[in-house]
């Protein structure tokens, strides 16, 4: 079973540390944490693709590019191979009150509401 927000709830906190996780569920195979970027239909989210982060008046808080990615698992369990289905996760840098309501687009797709929740932030594409 695909595990989407067992794969999102592992990025950090605070101010060195990404706070900020966007995945793409692509369900590719690959190896745990080798770099990625997002698998068909996603190939718009990869490393240097510009990114915005709005707040819930449609206001730029943060603009970037996208990081590289990392490969995470889309499954609950190993299944004894190299390879396996993976999700792609972008970690971010974000400055985000408490309570408020974001957003984040990248340059194709709609926008992503950020999931916030213990000082950490979650957008999944798709």
């Amino acid at each position: 079973m695909i595990a989407a927000a067992a794969a999102i709830a592992s990025c950090g906190g605070g101010a060195s540390v990404p706070n900020v996780a966007v995945v793409v569920p692509d369900g590719v195979l690959r190896e745990l944490g080798e770099p990625c970027a997002g698998g068909e239909p996603y190939l718009y989210a990869h490393a240097t693709a510009a990114f915005r982060i709005e707040d819930a008046r449609g206001k730029t808080v943060l603009r970037g590019e996208l990081p590289e990615g990392k490969a995470i698992p889309a499954l609950n369990h190993d299944p004894g191979v190299p390879r396996v289905p993976t999700f792609c996760r972008f970690e971010l840098h974000a400055d985000l009150a408490t309570g408020a309501k974001y957003r984040l687009a990248l340059e194709q797709g709609d926008p992503v509401a950020l999931a916030l929740k213990d000082g950490k932030a979650t957008a999944v594409i798709g």
